[in-house]
This record gives C-alpha cells, structure tokens and sequence, in this order.
C-alpha cells in the first residue's frame, strides 16, 4: 500500500460554482472518512486552512479522520494570515519545513 497524502489549498473544490464547489468539498471529506484507503496526512493551505473551523459542514468526517489517525497539518502563516488560527477546531498547527517534509516523505501527494 502506497503512503499518500492530500494537499488541499482552497475550501471548495473547482473554479467555475462556488457554491457546488463547496458542497463536493463537503462530499469529499465525507467519503473520504467511509473509504477503506486514506492518506496518511492532509495538508491544509491558503483558503483549505477555513476547512478547519468548526462551522465546516464535513467537520464530523475530518474529526472521524483526525482519530483514526490521519495527520491533519494547517499552515501556521496561512492561519495568522486569515486570523483564524485560535478558532480551528482540528489538526495542528506546523510551518513550512514540516509541511514539506510530509510532501517528501509521501509516494504520492494529491492536490485540490
């Protein structure tokens, strides 16, 4: 089994609705919590670090990643950027090096 992990750097998924682009976000994360293969980590950058609060509507399905082990790393700048950093509900806070690092050290990093 290959190690992957999702780097996820906007809250919504696609460019053209933004509203049907959330909502398959929220799908996403949902599913992913059923599936039987998941990542090891899923990094939250930019926008993706909003994904975090607890008002996200997959907020359940990350937390139900989150104890199964799953490593949900955001972005300390990105944090400090939006002033969200003290309301995230999930994941931990890392920086840069750490954040490439989980790239590095993964077979396969996915993007959306």
């Amino acid at each position: 089994m290959s190690n992957f992990v999702y780097f996820i750097s906007t809250d919504k998924i696609g460019h053209q609705d933004p509203d049907l682009g959330q909502v398959l976000m929220r799908d996403f994360f949902r599913k992913l919590a059923e599936a039987s293969l998941k990542p090891t980590h899923i990094l939250f950058m930019e926008r993706g670090v909003k994904l975090l609060l607890p008002e996200f509507e997959a907020h359940d399905a990350l937390k139900r990643l989150h104890e199964e082990g799953i490593k949900l790393l955001a972005c300390k700048t990105c944090l400090e950027f939006y002033d969200i950093g003290q309301r995230i509900a999930l994941g931990e806070v890392t920086d840069m090096p750490l954040l490439i690092k989980a790239m590095h050290d993964a077979d396969r990093v996915i993007s959306l």
